[in-house]
């Protein structure tokens, strides 16, 4: 296995699950520079599906950084253009403080519990 095929520590994973007209999307691992667009890809496959309503868990999430905080309100802009919206929940942690510290609380209508 070469440098380039070896799976970098923490690399997120995602997975969607219906709920009525909201689509939840699961992510564990990691979200940073390097994973940032895998989300904003997913994020475009839901709205290419015609769902324009996300629930973000992030309940397995172990860091953010700015890029993936970049990811949310990219993706959150993206819903919108299609009338729906982007949301966060179950984040703990080192997560929970970057999310406050950003704003995004507000901005993205943060709810710790929204997921259960």
């Amino acid at each position: 296995m070469t440098a380039a095929e070896t799976p970098r520590t923490g690399e997120p994973t995602f997975s969607a699950e219906r709920r009525g007209d909201i689509v939840v999307l699961r992510l564990t691992g990691e979200l940073d520079m390097a994973s940032a667009p895998d989300l904003l890809a997913r994020i475009d496959g839901v709205i290419a599906a015609g769902d324009h309503r996300v629930l973000v868990d992030l309940s397995g999430l172990s860091f953010c950084d700015s890029a993936g905080l970049n990811a949310f309100i990219r993706g959150d802009r993206r819903c919108a253009r299609e009338g729906g919206w982007l949301r966060l929940t179950g984040a703990h942690g080192h997560v929970a403080r970057v999310i406050a510290l950003s704003g995004l609380t507000d901005l993205l209508g943060y709810r710790p519990d929204a997921a259960s």
